[in-house]
């Protein structure tokens, strides 16, 4: 595996992407009932790069007991993988932005399980309203 470094003191190389995880793994888990503690580092620094980092950490903890869940993240109509962290419930996702792109202020990041990011993905494919389609939980992101 290699060294992912660091984000803003997050280490990235306990984070593995699930496509270094093998193509034959099996389909996640439903979550009902989710419990999550968040947590998010932004970058805004214009001296060190060209664009505003945004990191989403989740602890995340499912009613039926739920180990391997599959999740998808929306922020602002764009989706973006979701990485599952050695440690059992971690969960990371990433994105970034030109720092002219990335307005302070509050991003909602919707996180979805394998089959509401499934109705999303059809309802964007067909032109329909994607506001019907629920996530499973959502994090606000405030970056200055």
């Amino acid at each position: 595996r290699a060294s992912m470094g660091c984000v803003g003191g997050v280490s990235l190389d306990s984070w593995v992407s699930p496509l270094t995880r093998g193509a034959g793994a099996a389909a996640g888990e439903p979550c009902p009932e989710p419990t999550i503690v968040p947590s998010y580092y932004t970058t805004s620094d214009a001296v060190i790069s060209s664009e505003s980092v945004f990191v989403v950490e989740i602890s995340l903890a499912c009613k039926n007991g739920a180990q391997n869940v599959a999740l998808y993240a929306d922020v602002n109509g764009k989706q973006f993988p979701v990485t599952r962290g050695q440690d059992v419930g971690r969960y990371q996702v990433s994105w970034s932005l030109e720092h002219r792109s990335a307005q302070s202020g509050t991003y909602e990041v919707k996180f979805f399980d394998e089959e509401s990011y499934s109705a999303l993905r059809k309802a964007q494919r067909n032109n329909e309203d994607v506001s019907r389609i629920r996530p499973l939980f959502t994090v606000n992101v405030d970056h200055r």
